[in-house]
């Protein structure tokens, strides 16, 4: 039994292989053998290797940007080969498949969830598998099918969400009139991805004199843009996933205040001053 096909199929990928090895070009090789008229986006093979949280945050930020009915490959598998299971997820009519390691700890939110499945129908396979490269050999296959129209159901047995891994991730935390963060995510630019969320913001009163600290140094306000500020001038703004950032406007903030993921943030404010 087939789920209706979708004319221009989207199979997303997310892994943490690189561009250097032939990794990724041989999934999509496999990806095309299966639904050739697929669009196979990369959302980004750069998750730091074994990242199983920055992988979780990734796609779970991400999917809801593609068309509804997309598949979404997220391979960030420390113990490939492994018992570990391998999933295969609908939420908010977008499937994924992934290994059952918490990367789709987003994903199985209850808000987002519809059902899961433990992917074990060796008939949807390779022929040979490798114990190192299951993403190849399992996921691609089965992510290929499904973008093809294959029924979710097919994949093997029905799992609850209480039945599938899922992991912490960092969040704000707010304690005595200041909300504690950290970095969660350094991009191409050196831009600093905190754990604090303009919700956070909101969600604790708060005057506008607020001041940023970051090790030894401090941001006194909040900038709209990159360019709020003269070149080389750190600053703190919400990012496009309305993530607190710490970037240095025409420079590299990781590289001018040595962080590292999961260095502390600390927000402060005097209540009502402004």
């Amino acid at each position: 039994m087939k789920r209706k096909s979708v004319d221009c199929p989207v199979i997303t990928l997310t892994t943490d292989f690189g561009l250097r090895d032939e990794y990724v070009g041989m999934v999509k090789g496999v990806l095309l053998c299966t639904c050739r008229d697929a669009v196979i986006v990369d959302l980004t093979h750069g998750i730091e290797p074994q990242n199983i949280a920055a992988a979780a945050m990734t796609i779970g930020t991400s999917f809801r940007f593609f068309p509804e009915g997309s598949v979404h490959m997220v391979v960030v598998d420390p113990r490939v080969g492994s018992d570990r299971r391998i999933l295969a997820v609908r939420a908010e009519d977008h499937l994924f498949v992934a290994p059952d390691n918490g990367v789709l700890t987003h994903v199985l939110s209850e808000d987002s969830f519809q059902d899961a499945f433990h992917v074990n129908n060796r008939d949807l396979f390779a022929k040979t598998i490798s114990h190192s490269f299951h993403g190849r050999d399992i996921m691609a296959p089965v992510a290929a099918g499904l973008a093809c129209g294959l029924d979710i159901s097919l994949v093997g047995p029905r799992l609850s969400r209480q039945q599938c891994c899922l992991i912490p991730l960092p969040a704000a935390i707010y304690a005595n009139g200041k909300i504690f963060g950290e970095i969660i995510h350094i991009d191409h630019f050196g831009n600093l991805r905190t754990s604090i969320t303009a919700e956070d913001f909101s969600r604790h009163p708060c005057g506008t004199n607020r001041e940023i600290a970051i090790g030894p140094y401090t941001i006194g306000c909040i900038s709209t843009t990159y360019a709020d500020s003269a070149a080389e001038t750190l600053i703190a703004l919400f990012d496009s996933r309305n993530h607190l950032e710490i970037a240095i406007n025409s420079g590299n903030a990781a590289r001018k205040l040595g962080c590292r993921i999961g260095d502390k943030v600390i927000v402060s404010w005097a209540a009502g001053v402004g």
